[in-house]
């Protein structure tokens, strides 16, 4: 029986040489994307101004939010189209396993339940 919680996932043992390549196939989703989401980006900050002017003062922050979004999804489409892809690092599962081990073993004993049991259950 497996036990899933502690399961690695399959790409955490994979070795990659060097950056992984962005296909033609990810690069058009990537460039369709970025064709939706920075008008409507543009247009919500104009929105926002519009309701900020009428006196919602929250609205302040959207109006300059919005945009910012809309230069971050420009921001990570040149990355990615350079093939600039960042690769998620390794965790050390031996080391959060003995870390978690030394963290419990210094845990002091729990005070009994209402039902005079000790166990977190």
């Amino acid at each position: 029986m497996k036990d899933f919680e502690t399961d690695e996932p399959a790409w955490i043992h994979e070795e990659s040489a060097g950056t992984r390549e962005v296909t033609d196939k990810q690069k058009r989703w990537l460039t369709i994307f970025l064709l939706l989401a920075v008008p409507f980006c543009l247009w919500a900050g104009w929105f926002e101004f519009g309701r900020a002017q009428h006196g919602v003062w929250r609205a302040w922050v959207y109006t300059f939010e919005w945009p910012f979004f809309g230069g971050l999804a420009i921001y990570l489409w040149r990355r990615l189209m350079r093939g600039d892809v960042p690769k998620i690092p390794r965790p050390d599962f031996e080391a959060l396993a003995r870390e978690a081990d030394e963290s419990v073993k210094r845990k002091p004993d729990h005070a009994p339940d209402a039902d005079g049991d000790k166990s977190d259950n």
